[in-house]
């Protein structure tokens, strides 16, 4: 039998909200004992002298696609299981988009090699809507081959609330089929409320079942309160995109809200930030100082509060999947409960001196403890195809016969937000041409099909990128991942999207004095190198979109949501102009 004796730390209760001094101890993966501090120290294990450390819960991610750091999971866990991370909930909806079930498998198998608790949602909506081109498709039969599996917890966000209120039979179905299997179902919903929020959470059945289980799209306090009084678990983002966390829990901790069913996601966060400042532990540190501002609580008191958030909230929510399973519980330092532990140095930081994952040491002084496995990529590499030279006459905006100027939908991209605003803006009309505004801040934006080569593109305008010369494009283009070109002349915007295409996929920005290139080998979305070179790539390339006037803090991940279709108001896809809240295409003038 394998023991571990953890002697002399503070064990967080995060039920009670307590510490106590106590001993812990682990056999073969589980947590048999938790005694008090002081006991006789049992002869035949292995005992690690914790003095002064807190023993917490691992961290559990609620949400996330590991896809936004831009490197494999096997990368992603070097980073995030030395902070405390010792089990995710993953959805690879962004690769799954590109290869289907080829990239399901592709993290099923990453799952067995990686030193954290990694459980997989299949991707509820590939492609995600019908108002884009995705590489593939994800049918009820294909959810019904993998739902058995031990790694697979459900269904990941479902996106298409609007087909789920509308009845769509095919939609609904593939709800059905998890739920009723006894699994996980996620929800996506942002803005929903009244009969249509208690239409989607429940699959239209409106029976008072909660089916769709979660939300991470909450967008303010309102609405936070409205999907929890509806039964649904809250994940409060805090990601490098989008930090509605702010936006919610200070009104709740304020109000003194049931928290139980709140939980911590980063749904999606940069390799930079990953690596600069952590990955639970990162949101943990923020929800403390929320308890300590908006509740007036101790900062010892605070932390516990803000660790309850990334342990025991989120195991309750995980139960329905570990029961189905037979797995041990997880998220609490208590008798029967898998020993996934994190040993802190610090409340005030929540400072990660140690790592345990089922009873066995992963990583210690913020460095996992075995090395990285091999793993061959290559069936992954090469996908962007777009079947034909993108040309400067591929970005020309034909003006209407005999205008001299047009009303134009333009997107307006709001800082710091997935959410953009839909403007009217008078547009002259120059030699037949609508071109682009830059002393205005008007930029033209394309997106371009590339997984099948079927020549869809569209071309649209946007305001508030600042871009003020030439052109920048990427292959991380939510939810489908097209090829997605933005800049102020329609020869830079070419000579990006083909730098691209023969590049096979990632990052890049014209520059008069050279293009800056990030590569993403895999699905045009993750690097094979690795935390510390990702982070250097693309901060070079961020560093190089601001000398053509780019004032976002992380404007790739910006650009990448300008093309997701189901985050109001005005979005673009390969298909056309999209009005979120209609559902449907607009066209880019206005009447």
């Amino acid at each position: 039998m394998n023991r571990l004796y953890l002697s002399g730390g503070t064990i967080i209760d995060v039920e009670r909200k307590a510490l106590f001094q106590g001993d812990v101890l682990i056999e073969d993966g589980l947590i048999s004992k938790v005694l008090d501090a002081g006991g006789a120290l049992p002869a035949d294990a292995n005992i690690l002298d914790v003095s002064g450390m807190f023993i917490s819960p691992g961290f559990i991610e609620s949400h996330m696609h590991i896809e936004s750091s831009m490197v494999p999971p096997l990368e992603f866990s070097r980073a995030a299981v030395p902070r405390g991370t010792t089990c995710a909930l993953v959805d690879p909806h962004e690769i799954t988009n590109v290869f289907g079930e080829k990239a399901i498998e592709f993290f099923m198998d990453q799952a067995d090699l990686v030193p954290m608790d990694m459980y997989i949602g299949i991707p509820s909506c590939v492609p995600a809507t019908k108002l884009e081109s995705s590489g593939a498709e994800i049918t009820v039969s294909h959810i019904r081959r993998f739902m058995g599996d031990r790694r697979i917890y459900g269904l990941a966000e479902m996106m298409d609330f609007p087909d789920i209120i509308r009845g769509d039979e095919s939609v609904r179905g593939k709800v059905d089929a998890v739920f009723d299997f006894g699994k996980i179902v996620d929800g996506h919903c942002p803005g929903l409320s009244g009969d249509a929020l208690v239409s989607y959470v429940s699959n239209g059945k409106n029976d008072g079942v909660v089916r769709i289980m979660n939300d991470h799209e909450a967008t303010g306090p309102a609405e936070a309160a409205e999907k929890l009084a509806a039964g649904m678990y809250l994940a409060l983002r805090y990601g490098s995109a989008d930090k509605t966390l702010d936006a919610i829990l200070p009104d709740l901790v304020a109000r003194g809200a049931d928290l139980s069913r709140c939980m911590l996601c980063s749904d999606d966060v940069s390799a930079a930030e990953l690596g600069r400042d952590g990955h639970v532990d990162r949101i943990i540190r923020r929800a403390r100082e929320i308890f300590m501002q908006s509740g007036g609580m101790p900062a010892q008191d605070a932390a516990v509060r803000a660790i309850a958030l990334a342990t025991v909230n989120p195991a309750g929510y995980l139960s329905r999947f570990l029961d189905f399973h037979s797995l041990p519980p997880v998220g609490k330092v208590a008798p029967g409960h898998r020993a996934n532990l994190a040993l802190l140095r610090s409340l005030d930081n929540i400072e990660v001196e140690t790592v345990i994952r089922g009873g066995v040491i992963v990583a210690e002084r913020g460095r996992l403890v075995q090395r990285k496995p091999r793993y061959d990529y290559s069936a992954l590499l090469k996908s962007v195809n777009v079947g034909k030279k993108i040309a400067p006459d591929d970005f020309v905006i034909a003006a209407p016969e005999k205008t001299k100027s047009v009303r134009a939908r333009v997107i307006d991209v709001i800082p710091h937000s997935l959410l953009t605003k839909t403007a009217i803006v008078e547009m002259p009309a120059v030699n037949g041409e609508i071109k682009a505004d830059p002393e205005s801040d008007i930029a033209k934006i394309a997106v371009f099909e590339r997984h099948h080569a079927t020549g869809s593109r569209m071309v649209a305008l946007a305001r508030g990128l600042g871009i003020k010369s030439n052109a920048i494009a990427s292959t991380v283009a939510h939810d489908s991942h097209n090829l997605i070109v933005a800049g102020v002349d329609d020869e830079s915007m070419a000579r990006a999207a083909m730098y691209l295409v023969e590049n096979g996929g990632g990052m890049v920005v014209v520059l008069d004095s050279g293009d800056v290139y990030f590569p993403l080998q895999i699905g045009g979305l993750m690097s094979t190198a690795d935390m510390g070179e990702v982070a250097r790539q693309y901060g070079a390339v961020v560093e190089a979109s601001r000398k053509i006037g780019m004032v976002h803090e992380n404007i790739f991940m910006t650009l990448s949501f300008i093309s997701l279709p189901v985050i109001p108001e005005l979005k673009i896809t390969d298909r056309g102009l999209v009005d979120v809240g209609k559902f449907d295409f607009v066209p880019l003038f206005s009447a």
